[in-house]
């Protein structure tokens, strides 16, 4: 089936061209009608962040968004989200979404009430308990941030919805589904269940590097929308020079029927792909499998492990809290910052890299061989 992908250049954060970009782009893609409707917008609140980190979803797009749902008629507009491991109000303020939401007159939701949703057209989850407010809403719409992930090697539409799974609920399906292409294959059976109605991408700033919450800002200058999520992921991993097919969730999506079917299904309107793309944009190294069985010892030569700065640590607790295999431990360090480190069972660990998204201190580097230096 045909989807389209519209692209409109916005060089920049400021508000009035961010509000041009949005209304242009989601007319030209087909926003659904909403008149009278509730509209829950889900932006990406990886973790505490400032607006510039590129680490989550810009506070303007989320302004822009609200008003143009709002102009077309919708009765209310929530907006919401479930950071892996810092709750609360926190993260939401740090990010200026909160203070965005709450001036722009919309309704802050709270994604820890969750529900449970059969989901009978999934391979591997048949049923998963998601933020109520993402049911109940009329319309639910993906707010995504274009950015490398360590894991998934890339993140946008399809994957921003894994928020609507209620805080430390998230984990456990890594610890269910360690190998990347399993994971892949929750992650459209998510969105199978969801029936998200509509994209819509900040690709002003995208995140490069070891994200989606420890790479770098790279200015990318577009708006991105489209009523179908995989059309949407494949045409931002082609600006970002990514082959698709190399992300888990985006090429098991291709297969379901639900979206499209192949790459040639889809109609890119306004600025084209290569208008934009970025030649060298740092891409997350590539690794065979992440699963468990791999042998110890070949896993830690080809996979990547998470490696923990003594120097930047400083003892959160939050890598502790999050990781779903119990493998990460305080151990005393008189050299370390906080005068304790975090000691690694790399047995154990699944290379989720769950603990190097939610770190707020950058501590976390994800290699094959431990960092040169002292502080390592």
């Amino acid at each position: 089936m045909k989807a389209h992908v519209s692209i409109v250049r916005c060089p920049e954060y400021e508000l009035s061209a961010v509000e041009a970009a949005v209304r242009q782009a989601c007319d030209a893609a087909g926003f659904p009608e909403v008149k009278g409707k509730t509209v829950l917008l889900k932006p990406n609140i990886l973790k505490v962040a400032e607006p510039d980190s590129a680490v989550c979803t810009h506070p303007l797009v989320l302004r822009a968004a609200i008003r143009y749902a709002r102009s077309q008629g919708a009765a209310r507009v929530l907006v919401g989200d479930s950071p892996g491991f810092q709750a609360g109000n926190s993260a939401f303020r740090k990010s200026g979404l909160l203070d965005a939401t709450l001036e722009e007159g919309a309704e802050w939701v709270d994604f820890s009430d969750g529900i449970q949703v059969e989901n009978p057209e999934g391979k591997l989850v048949k049923n998963f308990t998601v933020a109520r407010a993402a049911m109940e809403a009329d319309v639910l719409v993906s707010l995504c941030k274009l950015k490398n992930h360590s894991l998934m090697y890339y993140t946008g539409a399809m994957k921003n919805l894994f928020g609507c799974i209620p805080g430390l609920q998230k984990p456990q399906f890594h610890m269910r589904f360690p190998d990347r292409s399993h994971f892949g294959q929750m992650l459209t059976d998510l969105n199978l269940a969801l029936k998200c109605e509509f994209s819509l991408m900040d690709a002003i700033v995208g995140m490069e590097g070891p994200g989606p919450g420890s790479g770098f800002p790279r200015k990318i200058g577009a708006i991105l929308a489209s009523r179908d999520p995989l059309a949407l992921d494949r045409t931002a991993c082609g600006i970002i020079g990514l082959d698709p097919r190399l992300v888990a969730n985006l090429e098991d999506a291709l297969g379901r029927g639900a979206w499209i079917g192949s790459d040639a299904e889809i109609e890119v309107l306004g600025t084209k792909v290569e208008e934009l793309r970025i030649d060298d944009w740092k891409q997350v190294p590539r690794e065979i499998s992440t699963r468990r069985g791999f042998p110890p010892a070949l896993r830690n030569l080809f996979v990547g492990r998470p490696f923990f700065s003594r120097k930047a640590c400083s003892a959160c607790g939050a890598c502790v809290a999050i990781c779903p295999g119990k493998s990460l431990t305080f151990a005393g360090d008189p050299k370390a910052r906080a005068k304790k480190r975090i000691k690694v069972d790399y047995e154990t660990c699944i290379r989720c890299y769950c603990c190097h998204e939610v770190c707020p201190e950058d501590a976390i580097v994800v290699r094959r061989m431990r960092p040169v230096g002292g502080e390592w």
